[in-house]
């Protein structure tokens, strides 16, 4: 399996990660994942407030448990945690029943960061018989800011520049930009398996657009999706709903938290 794009979980970009690691992953929400370990993790102490959000905590050891439905390849579950941290990041570590994807944060004035789509510093979006390999060569706005307001708006890009492999093997240059606006939609109470929470509701509209040339012609991959994201400060994200148009496949993937621990 081709690591996908992993919107942790973003949360912004989650879509792409969802979908297509139900398709090879866990099927049985009852299996039992691999214990993810954190590395170095004397160091962690070291680490200042910069990281500090209290809707997404970072505590290095911090480990959360998910199960998604929906997904066009059926249910499964994954665990997210926190295995190395320092003063202005963390990596975050997101264990599917058969692959691990890992994913860069920065941690800046006005909130965290992801550096990048997760599954390392490339991120790959296979569909229609063609895979894209791309990497970040920008990044801007915040995947989620310090402190954000009732009704506040913001957006965060990544520009994402690689190549494309077709079935028969040529190979082009390639380019796009996958980005996201959100905004604060209201507090709410929700109810998942690990409890009930207060939360802060977060909904967000994401596209892909990125182009190649082959033979002159251009070739592109488009995708639009949307999300609801419920943040429980203290926690961090406790459910997300998630719907889209991925390579003319329709879906609505629904993800609850299962259990946590946050030392």
């Amino acid at each position: 399996m081709q690591a996908k794009f992993q919107p942790a979980l973003i949360l912004t970009g989650l879509l792409f990660a969802l979908t297509a690691c139900g398709r090879e992953g866990n099927r049985n929400s009852g299996v039992t994942l691999p214990i993810l370990g954190t590395a170095n993790p004397g160091t962690s102490s070291a680490a200042g407030k910069l990281c500090d959000n209290s809707l997404y905590p970072s505590a290095q050891g911090a480990t959360w448990v998910y199960t998604s439905i929906g997904a066009p390849g059926g249910a499964f579950i994954y665990a997210n945690s926190i295995t190395q941290k320092w003063e202005d990041g963390f990596t975050l570590t997101t264990q599917f029943a058969n692959q691990t994807l890992t994913q860069e944060w920065a941690c800046l004035p006005d909130g965290l960061v992801t550096q990048q789509l997760s599954g390392g510093s490339t991120a790959d979006i296979s569909m229609q018989d063609m895979t894209a390999h791309l990497k970040t060569s920008e990044v801007n706005g915040e995947s989620i800011p310090k402190n954000i307001t009732p009704g506040m708006q913001w957006q965060y890009s990544l520009h994402l520049q690689g190549s494309i492999v077709m079935p028969d093997n040529p190979q082009a240059s390639a380019e796009g930009i996958y980005s996201t606006t959100m905004q604060e939609a209201g507090r709410e109470i929700v109810t998942v398996p690990a409890g009930t929470f207060e939360t802060v509701k977060i909904k967000s509209n994401s596209t892909v657009d990125i182009t190649s040339s082959f033979a002159g012609a251009n070739l592109p991959i488009k995708f639009n999706g949307a999300a609801l994201t419920w943040y429980a400060p203290g926690v961090g994200y406790v459910k997300m709903i998630e719907s889209g148009d991925f390579g003319g496949q329709m879906y609505s993937v629904t993800t609850e938290l299962q259990s946590y621990n946050i030392p």
